[in-house]
Order: structure tokens, then sequence, then C-alpha cells
């Protein structure tokens, strides 16, 4: 299998890795060092697990608080250049939470998602996404086009190498909700049924007659790593939420399970798609 090249996550980590060391090494606990900073102990734990952006101007003053000399100043900074995701084009539209997202995407091995309501978006047709963001956010329609351009370029999380190995559980209720016309609604069919071909991409599409499970109402994304610990992304109203509790994680392992247990088979899957499309 081909080596996969160093993601921002992983660039991020061994950053935030480097800077952990050199706080404990300063005797300072995350609230004392976030106490000194100004900052939240929130916010500087997301740094060290390499989840966020770090500034050079923020290195250089986490560096003066924990007392580092000049050859970890020098390894240290080497170490933020290429922390920067292919997003920074957008960083106007990406504020925290949604960088964490995308620098999971980005960096994970496995990804199980779990979807209630809508197609994920990293399989959403440029259509699909434009009717859903203008539909769902009051913003400016030059606004809404660079956020399309923004959910299209994240398929970049699906298409490098070697590629991560992702399994969707679609709930029929997010195929049957109609976003834009039957066109749109096709055309996404047709996308569904094109990258469930793909060998590293399951889909599997849980049917109503199924009946309900412990997960069938939320959506979440288990992103798993072969050199770092799991995450779970959830959607609520207002914001999203970042679980690395391995206690918690393995509910939502479990759940994605039972989903996965009632679901049909990949190739029933992808004719119960087919049946959709043909009624459009």
């Amino acid at each position: 299998m081909p080596q996969r090249p160093p993601s921002t996550h992983d660039r991020r980590r061994r950053l935030g890795h480097a800077l952990h060391a050199l706080r404990r090494r300063a005797a300072l606990d995350l609230d004392e060092a976030a106490a000194v900073l100004g900052w939240t102990a929130q916010r500087l734990g997301s740094l060290e697990a390499g989840l966020a952006t770090i500034r050079r101007a923020d290195v250089k003053e986490l560096l003066a608080v924990y007392g580092a000399g000049d050859e970890d100043d020098a390894r240290v900074l080497e170490l933020l250049e290429g922390t920067s995701g292919w997003w920074a084009p957008y960083s106007d539209l990406v504020d925290d939470a949604f960088e964490t997202l995308l620098v999971l995407e980005e960096g994970a091995d496995r990804l199980s998602s779990h979807q209630a309501g809508l197609i994920p978006g990293l399989l959403q047709t440029r259509d699909y996404a434009w009717e859903l963001i203008s539909t769902m956010s009051d913003q400016p329609l030059d606004r809404v086009e660079r956020l399309v351009e923004l959910r299209q370029a994240r398929r970049k999380a699906l298409e490098r190498r070697p590629r991560p190995q992702v399994t969707v559980v679609l709930d029929e209720a997010a195929l049957r909700r109609p976003v834009g016309g039957p066109a749109v609604m096709r055309a996404q069919y047709e996308r569904l049924i094109a990258v469930a071909q793909e060998p590293e991409l399951t889909l599997r599409v849980r049917p109503l007659n199924a009946g309900p499970h412990r997960a069938t109402s939320f959506t979440f994304h288990l992103f798993e790593f072969t050199a770092d610990r799991p995450m779970v992304q959830t959607e609520l109203l207002d914001r999203e939420q970042f679980i690395r509790c391995a206690e918690k994680i393995a509910l939502y392992r479990e759940a994605f399970g039972r989903a996965l247990a009632g679901a049909l088979d990949p190739g029933e899957s992808v004719e119960f798609i087919a049946g959709l499309a043909a009624r459009c």
C-alpha cells in the first residue's frame, strides 16, 4: 500500500505534541498555561491535539511562556511550516469548529458516517449543496457561492491517496427529502450510485421499515486514525460537537453497528437509490 503523505492533521499533531512537551517541562497544567496566555483551556487543548490553526505569533508567545531555548524555538517554528490546510483561501468562512471537521476529514484513515436527514456534505452535488445552503442560511449570493465551492472542495478528503475507508449509512428519509426540484434530486441520486462503485466507499441505505434504533434521529461521524485516538463529530442546531472520550465513542460505535445491522447491503442500496432516481 502506498505511504500516505503527511496530512494537515499529522503536521499539526506533531507541532501540538512538541508544544505539549514544552508545557509539561515548564510544570504548567493546561488551565495554568491557558490563564497565563489569556486563552481558554479548550483552545490550548485543541492546539495541542492538532485540531486548530495556530499563528506564528501564538507559537512565539507559547515558547516565551514555556521558557523555551533557541534550539526549541527553531525546532517548533520549523514544525509550524506546512500546518495551513487547503482551506486557507476560505478562512473567512471557516470558524474553529468547522476547521476541526476539515482537519479530521483530511487526516482520517477510516470514516464511519451516519446520516439521518440529508445527504452528507462530502457526497453532495453542486446543485444539491446550492439549494441546501441558500435555503438554510440567510447569506448573500456571493457568499453562498463560496460556501458551495468550499463544500465541493471537501471531496479532496475522499480522493487523496491512499484513500480512506469510508462507510456511510443513509437513512431512507434523507434520500426522500426533496432538495431543489426533480432534476436536482435525480443528479444527486446518480452521484450516490457513482460513488458507491468506488472500492474504498461503502454506501448502505437503512430503509424506514427497518424500524427505529438508538441513533435514528442523529447525524454523527466517527473518525479513526492509525496513529491517533478516534474522534466523533455530531451536529447540533447551533454548533458542532467533538467527542474524544473513549467511553462515549464506544457508544457511538455501537450505535453505528446497530444502524448497519438494519441497512440494506451495498448492492441492494444501489438498487434502492436507482429506483428513486427512476421516479424523478
